[in-house]
C-alpha cells in the first residue's frame, strides 16, 4: 500500500471513531426524554459534527451500540414506525425493579397498574375501562384530564403504552395496550409478584399469567 493509500485510510479510521464516539454521546444524551430516537436525526447529526456520509451511518450506529451495551448497560431496540426507523435506548438486562426512568413517583405508579392491568386482563383495555380502574384504585381523580394525558401522550410517545382505535363507525373505541419499551424493560413476573403480594396468593394462582411470565424469563 502507497503511503498516500495508508494516510487515507488511517484518516478513514479516525473519522469513524470520532463518528462513533460522537454518536454514543448524542444517544445517551437523548436517551434522557425516553422519545425515540430517529435514525434520520443521528445521520444529520453526525453529518454536521463529524461530516459522516449517510452510507456509513449503519456502520457507525453498530459500532456506537456495542459501547453502549459495554460502558452504560444500554442497549439500541429499532422500532416500527411510519415516519421511518427509530431507536429507542432500554436497559441491556432486564431488570426486577419499577422502571425507574418514569421519574415521577406517581406517573411511575399509574403505569406500572396501567400495565398489570393490561396484562391481568389478557388483551387491550378500552380507554374507559382504564379511567374507572385507575380512578378505583385510587391513582387519579375521575375526569381528570391532566393524568389521563399523562397516559395518552407521554407514556406513549415514550412508547411505555399503546394507545390506539379499533373498530369502526360506533363500535370504534380507543384501547390500551403494552408499548414496545415496556415490553423490552418490564417483566411480566415482577408485576405478577407485586399482584400476589398484594392479594396474599402464590404468583401461579394466575395460571395463564403465570405461563407467560415462566416462559418470558426462560426465554
Amino acid at each position: 500500500m502507497s503511503q498516500r493509500r495508508q494516510n487515507i485510510s488511517m484518516e478513514t479510521e479516525e473519522n469513524l471513531g470520532g463518528a462513533i464516539n460522537e454518536c454514543v454521546r448524542y444517544i445517551v444524551i437523548r436517551e434522557g426524554s425516553k422519545i425515540p430516537i430517529k435514525r434520520a436525526e443521528i445521520a444529520k447529526h453526525l453529518n454536521s459534527t463529524c461530516q459522516t456520509p449517510s452510507n456509513q451511518v449503519n456502520s457507525v450506529v453498530i459500532e456506537a451500540n456495542k459501547i453502549l451495551k459495554k460502558v452504560y448497560g444500554y442497549k439500541l431496540i429499532q422500532v416500527e414506525s411510519k415516519s421511518g426507523i427509530q431507536y429507542i435506548v432500554v436497559l441491556n438486562e432486564e431488570s426486577d425493579l419499577e422502571p425507574s426512568c418514569v421519574s415521577n413517583p406517581h406517573h411511575r405508579r399509574m403505569l406500572i397498574a396501567a400495565l398489570t392491568h393490561i396484562y391481568m386482563t389478557g388483551g387491550p383495555v378500552k380507554e374507559d375501562e382504564m379511567w374507572k380502574f385507575l380512578s378505583e384504585a385510587g391513582l387519579m381523580e375521575e375526569d381528570d384530564h391532566t393524568a389521563r394525558k399523562v397516559l395518552t401522550n407521554t407514556l406513549t410517545r415514550q412508547l411505555y403504552l399503546q394507545f390506539s382505535k379499533v373498530g369502526e363507525g360506533e363500535l370504534a373505541r380507543n384501547v390500551f395496550e403494552w408499548g414496545q419499551r415496556a415490553m423490552e424493560e418490564v417483566p411480566k413476573m415482577f408485576l405478577l409478584n407485586k399482584m400476589a403480594e398484594a392479594f396474599g396468593k402464590d404468583p401461579n394462582h394466575w395460571h395463564e399469567q403465570y405461563k407467560e411470565a415462566t416462559e418470558e424469563t426462560n426465554s
